[in-house]
């Protein structure tokens, strides 16, 4: 890290710890943990109130989907974690994924001026490639429950950070907006905003106007896609977007269509080539 980075992310840092708060939502902030997902799991089970925000500026041991890794790497990202207590019935809470993928395109294309995609259901894409991800996790507390909404941005990350076998599918925010170093504290107030719009909705019954945008944010939508099945079979076919309730569906190539509720989706075709930064 160099010593204008190193101020950034000090001024960054300090500006959080003299906030407290932020977009409404108190702050718990560290310096290091292992995953901020499990940090606000426990808050959560200790009571502390829905809408607490863990933030921390590296972590060891960050998650993603289907028990794999999340790299995070120093203090070039941006990884926290929010605390809900939804009034949602048990079958909607797969769809706060959802939810929150569009809530963050929406907050990146008002900071970074840039339209991001998605990919069924948690990845966050710029050009085609991954820049951030969301895992949400959920457990029941005397019949209620407790959700924990995690987020993590690639914020400065550069690709020589990354494993040589995924560099040509990730990328980073200041690829695409040189100053997003200097604004990550508003980025984070227009992404938990655009979550707190997100599950009023959701509570009020409006996730149809969620789904709505979020096909039209849709990257895979039209495109051939592989579906690896948690049992370990590959289904090859055609992207059909999800239905009502959130489900992907995929067409096969002997025109059977498959409801994903979970597993792996990867694209068949390579993303295209990123352009050089500046």
């Amino acid at each position: 890290m160099n010593d204008t980075t190193s101020t950034i992310e000090d001024s960054f840092r300090q500006e959080i710890s003299r906030q407290g708060a932020i977009a409404g939502h108190p702050l718990v902030q560290l310096r290091e943990t292992a995953s901020t997902n499990s940090d606000a799991l426990q808050l959560g089970r200790e009571g502390i109130p829905s809408g607490t925000v863990v933030i921390a500026h590296h972590q060891t041991g960050g998650r993603g989907r289907l028990g794999k890794q999340w790299l995070s790497h120093g203090e070039s990202g941006l990884y926290f974690s929010l605390l809900l207590r939804p009034t949602l019935e048990p079958a909607d809470l797969p769809k706060i994924t959802l939810g929150a993928g569009v809530a963050l395109c929406r907050a990146v294309s008002r900071i970074c001026r840039i339209e991001p995609a998605i990919k069924w259901p948690n990845d966050l894409l710029i050009s085609g490639r991954k820049c951030g991800g969301i895992l949400t996790e959920t457990e029941f507390i005397a019949g209620r429950p407790l959700v924990v909404l995690g987020i993590g941005l690639n914020i400065s990350t550069p690709l020589s950070a990354f494993p040589q076998e995924i560099r040509d599918k990730t990328t980073s925010l200041a690829r695409h907006d040189a100053t997003i170093m200097q604004k990550r504290l508003p980025l984070l107030a227009a992404i938990l905003g655009e979550l707190d719009i997100m599950i009023k909705k959701m509570e009020k019954g409006a996730f149809g106007e969620i789904l709505t945008e979020w096909k039209k944010r849709d990257y895979t939508v039209g495109k051939r896609i592989s579906w690896l099945t948690t049992q370990g079979k590959a289904v090859r076919g055609l992207s059909l977007g999800p239905d009502s309730e959130g489900r992907l569906h995929i067409r096969d190539d002997q025109g059977m269509v498959h409801e994903v509720l979970s597993g792996d989706i990867r694209l068949q075709a390579p993303a295209p080539a990123e352009p050089a930064p500046g």
